[in-house]
C-alpha cells in the first residue's frame, strides 16, 4: 500500500511541476510501465597458495570455493507532454539461503537473503530543474563515483576491489566506495548538467530506512530487526550509533577528440550519538548516560563522527581506459571489516574464542587504480589496490596502520550482448606493519599477522 501511496504522490506531483497547468492533460500521456531486468554473477576461485598457519585467517579454511550474486531490477517510467519524467526504481538482491524467524515484540518476523537493495521514485527533467528522488539509494557521493570500471572485467562487482564477489582468505578486502549510510530511506537532488558539470545531494535522517513494519533496511542483507518499540525514532529502535547523514557530490564530464574524461568527487558524514539498546532512550549528560554514551560499548566518545572522502576519473580512448579511484574514511565504527564485536581471536583449532572491538577513530585510505584495453570481443586487464587501515588490529597500546595490496590481471570474453567469462590471476599481499603480538596464550589475532594469498579465478556474468 505504501508503495502504491508513492507511486500515485509522483503522479501528482509531477502536474504540480509543470509550467501551472493543473487541469492540463494530454491524450499522449501514458501511466508509469514497469519492466524487469537484472544481473547475474558467479564464479569458481582457487587459492592456489595462501597462508594457513595457526594464526593465519585462513588456517583450516577451503581453498575452493564458489560465489553468486544476483541482483533483480524492477524499473518504470513514463514521460509526459509537459518534459518531466516520472518513474520508481527496485532492486532485489536474490540469494539462496533458507528462511529464519525471530520471536521480537510484536510477533514473529521472517527474514531471508532476498532483501530490497534500494527501491525509489523520481521525479526529473534534465533540461531545466534536474531530478529529485525519494526512498532507499546509495548516498550521491557513492552513486556518481568514477574510476574503478574499468579492470579486467569492466564491472565493479567482480574484482579486487570489489563488494560483490571477491576471493581473498585474508582479514580484511579492499572497497571504493563504501556506503556509509547502508541505503537509507532519504531525499535525494541532481542538478541539470551545465557546460559538462553536475553537482547533487543527499540527506538520510537514519541509516535503518523507513519501512515502518518488518525487518527493518540497515543495508545489505541486514538480518532482522526489531522496530516497533514504544514509538520511538528508528535510529533508537535498530540501536544506530549515528544520525543526520548527508552527503555532496560533483561530477564533470568532457571530450577532447577522441578521448573522453569523467572525473567526480564526493564528501559524507553523520553524527554520531550514544550507542543505545532496543527500544531504550537515555538523556544525555546524566550518570546514566555518561557510562551509556561510547561507541557501542567499545569506549569511544560521542562526538566521533564519520566523514568519508572520495575522489575519481576515468579516461577513455578508443579500445583504453583508465581508471582511478581514492577513498578515505574516517571515525567508522570498525572500519571496514564490520561493526564492535568482530571475531579477531581464534583459538588452536580455528574457531572464535573471543570478539575485539576494533577502534571507533578508523581512519582507512583506499585507492584503486585499473586498466584495460580490448580487441573486438576480447578485454585485456589489469588492476591494483592498495589500502591502508589504521588502528584495525585491536592490539592494546599499538598503533598499527596494516597496508593490504591486491594485484591481478586477466583476460574476459564477450560471448554476446549481456554475458561474459573471464579468467583472473589475482595476488594479495596483507602486511599487520608490526610485530605479531599473540593477544593471549593459545589465542591469535589474524588482525596482527601479515599474511598473503593467490587465486585462480573464473567467472561468468549475465546482464537482462
Amino acid at each position: 500500500m505504501k508503495k502504491l501511496l508513492l507511486g500515485t504522490s509522483a503522479l501528482v506531483a509531477a502536474g504540480l511541476f509543470s509550467n501551472g497547468a493543473l487541469a492540463q492533460t494530454a491524450t499522449t500521456d501514458t501511466p508509469v510501465k514497469f519492466a524487469i531486468g537484472g544481473q547475474y554473477y558467479a564464479g569458481v576461485g582457487d587459492m592456489v597458495s595462501q597462508s594457513d598457519q595457526p594464526g593465519d585467517v585462513a588456517y583450516k579454511r577451503e581453498a575452493l570455493s564458489i560465489q553468486e550474486y544476483f541482483l533483480i531490477k524492477f524499473v518504470g517510467s513514463t514521460t509526459f507532454s509537459n518534459g518531466i519524467t516520472a518513474g520508481v526504481w527496485t532492486r532485489l538482491n536474490a540469494f539462496s539461503a533458507p528462511n529464519g524467524t525471530a520471536n521480537t515484540s510484536s510477533g514473529f518476523q521472517s527474514s531471508n537473503n532476498t532483501t530490497i537493495k534500494d527501491s525509489y521514485v523520481y521525479l526529473k527533467n534534465a533540461a531545466t530543474w534536474g531530478e529529485f528522488r525519494l526512498g532507499d539509494d546509495s548516498d550521491v557521493r557513492r552513486a556518481v563515483a568514477t574510476g574503478n570500471l574499468a579492470g579486467v572485467t569492466g564491472d565493479g562487482n567482480i574484482g579486487a576491489n570489489s563488494a560483490a564477489l571477491q576471493w581473498l582468505n585474508l582479514p580484511v578486502w579492499n572497497e571504493t566506495t563504501l556506503n556509509l549510510d547502508g541505503r537509507g530511506t532519504k531525499a535525494v537532488y541532481y542538478s541539470p548538467t551545465i557546460s559538462g558539470f553536475q553537482l547533487a545531494a543527499s540527506f538520510a535522517p537514519d541509516k535503518a530506512g523507513g519501512h515502518g513494519y518488518g525487518p527493518g533496511n540497515g543495508g545489505d542483507n541486514s538480518g532482522l530487526t526489531d522496530r516497533i518499540v514504544n514509538g520511538d525514532t528508528a535510529s533508537y529502535d535498530n540501536n544506530e550509533n549515528a544520525y543526520n547523514y548527508w552527503s555532496l557530490a560533483g561530477s564533470w564530464t568532457g571530450t577532447f577528440g577522441p578521448t573522453k574524461v569523467q572525473g567526480t568527487v564526493g564528501y559524507s558524514t553523520a553524527s554520531r550519538k550514544c550507542a543505545v539498546s532496543s527500544g531504550t532512550t537515555v538523556a544525555l549528560g546524566t550518570s546514566a548516560g555518561a557510562s551509556a554514551c561510547t561507541i557501542q560499548g567499545s569506549g569511544g566518545t560521542q562526538s566521533a563522527d564519520p566523514h568519508v572522502y572520495n575522489a575519481g576519473i576515468q579516461v577513455d580512448n578508443g579500445p583504453w581506459e583508465l581508471g582511478l579511484d581514492y577513498e578515505q574514511s574516517v571515525g567508522i565504527t570498525g572500519g571496514l571489516t564490520g561493526g564492535s564485536g568482530v571475531g579477531t581471536v581464534f583459538n588452536a583449532a580455528g574457531a572464535v574464542s573471543t570478539s575485539v572491538v576494533k577502534s571507533d577513530e578508523m581512519i582507512n585510505k583506499q585507492l584503486d587504480v585499473n586498466l584495460s584495453y580490448t580487441i573486438g570481443a576480447i578485454r585485456f586487464g589489469g588492476e591494483f589496490s592498495r589500502s591502508t587501515f589504521e588502528g584495525i588490529t585491536g592490539d592494546a597500546n599499538v598503533k598499527r596502520a596494516p597496508i593490504n595490496t591486491e594485484v591481478q590481471i586477466g583476460a574476459a570474453y564477450q560471448v554476446g550482448p549481456g554475458v561474459q567469462i573471464a579468467g583472473i590471476l589475482q595476488a594479495a599481499d596483507y602486511d599487520a606493519a608490526g610485530r605479531y603480538i599473540p593477544l593471549a596464550s593459545g589465542a591469535q589475532n589474524v588482525y596482527a599477522k601479515s599474511a598473503d594469498s593467490t587465486a585462480l579465478i573464473f567467472t561468468t556474468s549475465l546482464k537482462f
